[in-house]
């Protein structure tokens, strides 16, 4: 990534001023990474801005990750430079990866063309996941765990380099990096639909195995599109891990024989990996001699099957600058009247600018309250465009989220809205009645008001006061045009 003329024999600085921030390309709901570029070294970065106020851990545990960080030096892990303090945000400086994140590309390949039997070709998986695999081994030989291996995560360099991002998660396992020692960790921490089971009943504890489990889910995810159970609130999720069998290729497949381009191997490697059992997964450093990875190709392979079908940074700029912070997604219905929650969280999921409507292996959310979904309505209502709305509040971490959603008058009602959104996890149950009489309102005197602020009902933080300006304790519905 270095310009022609980089000095490297520099360190790299621990001040702001030495420092270009370019465009943000990736927004989360406590980070911002914009591309950058180091004067004193000529050379470009990238620099993830963290704000401490929104992060949930201690400044001794963040300190401890970023020791983690420092001290990883592997071809397959995202190299860090440096980090510092600039006011209430933490800044680290890394590598820019130009290619992006695995995910910007499942997504756009996914709109640009016909991913239904198949996102990527086996050789194409086998070539990334090797990759991963190699990073993985290097952090369990380290005594670390990654927690949260995904396609969000995983970075592609122009050259077709892969590496593993966000291990800011990550974990000593024991002092002197003996994983022989067996040390468990009890931390709650990843994305639901890539967890572990042993991580979800917070019972025993859970050591390296866990990542075995996630490398498994984003197996699924590179050749589908999607991790199983990915339109599912969290606690669905939760459920559905814990109490199904482990999910496979075809748990998300709309037809039957939709992934049979996949074969054998591949699937082998999905179903070890998807033990539940941990002792019976096997380790990173086994699965690199599995059968499948005889089908891996090399770097130059993946710049044409996935550097050069990724969008260009331009776009991902482009995507990046329409998000905002917190913001969590959008419910929405299907046309066969099923709803969708697409969420945008830390790591890049749900995108709202792709297409609902196009087919997708994709698993649904089932309503859990009454919201009028029946087709037989009247054709006045049925020509009527939908009422495009957003409701702002602050969640259960105080973060601002922004929910949005459509209301098909004379055929949704403000109550089953408000049912599908405490269904989704999405509003306190507490609050139901404040949403639909103030969404009903709203729906009501469209014509003349867009906009309605009205306090909530669900117990306020510790030393918090109500603030209907900073939306503490209150909520704002909007109608957008």
């Amino acid at each position: 990534m270095a310009t022609s003329s980089s000095q490297p024999s520099l360190p790299w600085p621990n001040t702001k001023d030495d420092y270009e921030l370019g465009k943000v390309i990736g927004v989360g709901a406590t980070a911002t990474v914009h591309g950058a570029f180091c004067k004193p070294r000529n050379e470009k970065c990238a620099i993830k801005r963290i704000n401490l106020e929104k992060w949930n851990t201690s400044m001794d545990e963040l300190l401890k990750e970023i020791q983690a960080m420092s001290s990883c030096n592997h071809e397959n892990v995202v190299t860090y430079y440096t980090s510092f303090v600039v006011r209430e945000e933490l800044w680290l400086v890394l590598k820019l990866l130009e290619g992006g994140s695995l995910l910007d590309i499942i997504k756009h390949k996914m709109r640009s063309t016909n991913c239904k039997h198949g996102v990527f070709d086996e050789a194409t998986i086998a070539t990334v996941l090797r990759e991963v695999l190699k990073g993985l081994e290097y952090f369990h030989s380290n005594g670390q765990i990654h927690r949260d291996i995904k396609a969000g995560n995983i970075l592609l360099g122009e050259d077709g380099t892969v590496q593993i991002a966000d291990f800011g998660v990550s974990a000593w396992l024991a002092t002197g990096r003996d994983i022989s020692r067996e040390k468990v960790r009890h931390t709650f921490v990843g994305t639901p639909c890539w967890m572990a089971p042993e991580v979800m009943e917070q019972d025993h504890g859970y050591d390296f195995k866990a990542d075995i489990w996630s490398f498994g889910i984003t197996a699924i995810e590179m050749a589908t599109g999607t991790a199983p159970y990915h339109k599912y609130p969290p606690m669905k999720v939760l459920m559905l891990t814990l109490q199904n069998d482990p999910p496979n290729l075809d748990t998300g497949a709309e037809e039957k024989d939709q992934y049979k381009a996949y074969g054998k191997t591949f699937r082998k490697l999905i179903m070890d990996c998807l033990q539940k059992e941990p002792s019976k997964r096997p380790t990173a450093a086994d699965l690199l001699k599995h059968a499948f990875f005889k089908k891996a190709k090399d770097k130059k392979y993946l710049q044409s099957t996935l550097v050069a079908v990724g969008p260009s940074l331009e776009t991902r700029v482009q995507k990046a600058s329409k998000r905002q912070p917190g913001a969590s997604g959008r419910l929405h219905r299907k046309e066969t009247g099923e709803w969708v929650w697409s969420s945008e969280d830390e790591n890049g999921g749900g995108d709202s600018s792709d297409s609902d409507t196009e087919s997708k292996p994709m698993n649904t959310l089932i309503s859990v309250g009454s919201s009028g979904s029946d087709h037989e309505e009247n054709s006045e209502s049925a020509d009527a465009p939908p009422v495009n709305l957003v409701l702002r509040m602050r969640n259960a971490r105080r973060e601002l989220n922004d929910i949005r959603f459509e209301f098909a008058v004379g055929k949704d009602s403000a109550e089953g809205i408000a049912s599908e959104l405490v269904g989704a996890g999405l509003v306190d149950g507490n609050d139901i009645v404040a949403i639909t009489s103030n969404l009903q309102r709203l729906i009501e005197q469209r014509a003349t008001t867009k906009v309605v602020t009205f306090r909530l009902n669900s117990p306020l933080h510790a030393n918090e006061v109500p603030d209907d300006r900073a939306l503490v304790g209150y909520a704002q519905i909007s109608i957008m045009d």
